[in-house]
């Protein structure tokens, strides 16, 4: 009720300004035929400003709206790597010698990606501590669980790829620890999922620096100090 008294006042006083003005008019130059064709003309075109005015705010709205929803999944994200992103990254890098090579220099985050796109992510299992990646993924199955089921997730493609990814790794982990010992097939088909992770963990690391360095330039100064490519 107090919106709609609010409204009226608004359209009343406008309406009153509107009939002030067009007095005015009159007034100053006559035309009383002339003043009423042209409001009159003005009148037609009301609708095709209303339309063209409703269509740009509603994209602007919408993109407005998309904004912030994707401001919020990247602090989904940076929750993500804050609890198991970035220690994974690093066990899985660490059987990876080749990419020490690569010469990523995250202050040029357009470069890195670039790199990382057309890299050929190969990793050795023997280098990488399995029983620490594994605590590591079990462990995290609380947050995954959350993350998985946010449903704005899916607009985040990279991000989704990447839980995905790392969600099928898990099963194959849980179901890896019926066995007493891993077979040679075993240790095959967990590099073949891990490295799945690894090159969509490597690619939302660079989207994430990048949000960082737009929106919270302090944080990505600090993040780009702790090369997760680094051997430990």
């Amino acid at each position: 009720m107090k919106n709609l008294k609010h409204y009226l006042l608004v359209s009343f006083t406008l309406i009153f300004l509107s009939s002030i003005m067009f007095l005015i008019h009159y007034l100053i130059f006559g035309q009383l035929e002339n003043t009423e064709y042209y409001s009159l003309m003005d009148l037609c075109f009301i609708p095709i400003n209303i339309l063209a005015v409703t269509i740009v705010f509603e994209k602007l709205v919408e993109r407005r709206a998309k904004v912030e929803r994707l401001s919020k999944l990247n602090m989904l994200v940076g929750l993500f790597f804050s609890d198991i992103g970035f220690t994974l990254l690093k066990l899985i890098a660490y059987g990876d010698e080749k990419i020490q090579h690569l010469g990523l220099d995250f202050n040029d985050l357009k470069s890195c990606k670039n790199k990382l796109k057309s890299y050929k992510h190969e990793i050795d299992f023997e280098k990488i501590d399995y029983d620490e990646l594994k605590e590591l993924v079990i462990c995290g199955r609380d947050i995954l669980s959350s993350l998985i089921s946010n449903e704005n997730i899916l607009e985040h493609e990279t991000f989704a790829d990447l839980l995905m990814s790392l969600m099928h790794l898990r099963d194959e982990i849980l179901f890896m620890n019926q066995k007493e010992v891993l077979t040679r097939d075993d240790c095959a088909h967990l590099k073949i999922d891990i490295t799945r992770v690894y090159e969509a963990l490597t690619l939302q690391w660079t989207d994430y620096l990048a949000h960082l360095k737009q929106f919270y330039p302090y944080q990505y100064n600090s993040a780009i100090k702790f090369n997760p490519f680094s051997l430990r």
